[in-house]
């Protein structure tokens, strides 16, 4: 079985390595893949270098392109006239990939379309299935699919389709790898708290001058950042807080693969709205603060964990200054958010999305 992820972010990877963990518990061989991998420099580039860039500069002039409907479909015609024309130096090395296997579980749409894409180069077999890590599909998924694997049921014109063509859709959930004694958070006297900041694998969304208000707002309790692979911000950081570091109040850290000792330490947690950073602090039992949310998939993710009273939404820092206050002085609020979020996951995911993927390759 070939579990294939892409680069943007952690949670792609995170997704398909929850499922890797799940698959070899069981004895099942599996092979973990990027999609860069598959695909010739110039293409990975234009695909997902370009996509970080626009992340990391804030630039937000694509999200209404790729929201449209009929951006991937025109997007899935080209894409093959492209590599024909500019060449593919992976194209032997991909099919190959693909011939090893008969099944493929995509952790991004772009996993699922280069998956039918090379097989059928390859004159090969292979049944495709997909597992989305937002709590909203995207239109990126317009691909042929056996099964599909969603956060949870809802409505929407992409599942549509694939009822249409008979894909199996299950909502059981984001999968993560869940340790079971780490999913409980001890709750501290109101005036000392752990506050946990982050922004994804790229520490999007965190300045200094946040990190400056919750230093303020929580004087005796700890404030921890978690920097990604943004350097940068990080060094920052260290600089402008060297005191308040010494003294133990605020700590940073950088790329961080496993976050569920921080979210189990954690009484509130302040994130962008990323599908996979929800759904762990959420299973962790943890009051969640949005703080950001990219636009398209994030922007659904919060508006489903607000709407459900599982997360408040900060728009900018004077508003985390009035929900920090509001929840800091009340045990019983923040209990009353992470509940609701708790409904929101599934701490099986993994194992039931394993279990009927196994069941199908039989």
């Amino acid at each position: 079985m070939l579990l294939l992820y892409v680069e943007s972010g952690a949670g792609s990877r995170a997704l398909a390595e929850a499922l890797a963990s799940r698959f070899r518990k069981q004895g099942k061989a599996v092979e973990l893949m990027s999609v860069s991998e598959l695909l010739p420099q110039w293409l990975s580039d234009l695909l997902f270098g370009q996509y970080y860039q626009w992340c990391m500069s804030g630039k937000q002039h694509h999200s209404k392109l790729y929201a449209s409907r009929w951006f991937y479909p025109f997007l899935y015609r080209l894409l093959p006239l492209w590599l024909a024309l500019k060449g593919n130096d992976k194209l032997d090395e991909a099919k190959a990939v693909i011939r090893r296997h008969k099944q493929v579980v995509a952790c991004s749409y772009y996993g699922a379309f280069f998956a039918r894409y090379y097989a059928k180069l390859a004159g090969h077999k292979v049944e495709v299935s997909g597992v989305l890590g937002d709590y909203q599909i995207s239109n990126g998924w317009r691909t042929a699919l056996t099964q599909l694997f969603v956060s949870h049921q809802y409505s929407h014109p992409v599942l549509d389709w694939h009822r249409a063509r008979g894909t199996e859709i299950l909502p059981l959930g984001i999968p993560t790898e869940v340790t079971p004694d780490l999913t409980a958070t001890n709750e501290q006297n109101n005036a000392n708290l752990n506050i946990l900041l982050c922004g994804g694998g790229w520490g999007l969304g965190i300045s200094p001058a946040t990190v400056a208000l919750l230093l303020a707002q929580n004087p005796s309790g700890t404030v921890t950042v978690i920097c990604g692979q943004n350097e940068t911000l990080q060094q920052q950081l260290q600089a402008r807080f060297e005191q308040q570091i010494a003294q133990q109040q605020l700590r940073l850290a950088g790329f961080v693969s496993d976050m569920q000792p921080y979210y189990a330490q954690a009484d509130i947690i302040i994130t962008k709205a990323g599908g996979l950073t929800l759904t762990e602090a959420a299973l962790a039992n943890t009051c969640l603060i949005i703080h950001g949310a990219l636009p398209g998939q994030e922007q659904h993710n919060r508006a489903v964990f607000v709407a459900q009273g599982a997360a408040l939404n900060a728009h900018n820092d004077e508003q985390l200054r009035d929900l920090l206050s509001r929840i800091q002085g009340s045990s019983t609020l923040r209990s009353q958010i992470s509940m609701r979020a708790a409904t929101l996951v599934n701490a099986n995911a993994s194992q039931q999305i394993c279990h009927h993927l196994l069941a199908s390759s039989k």
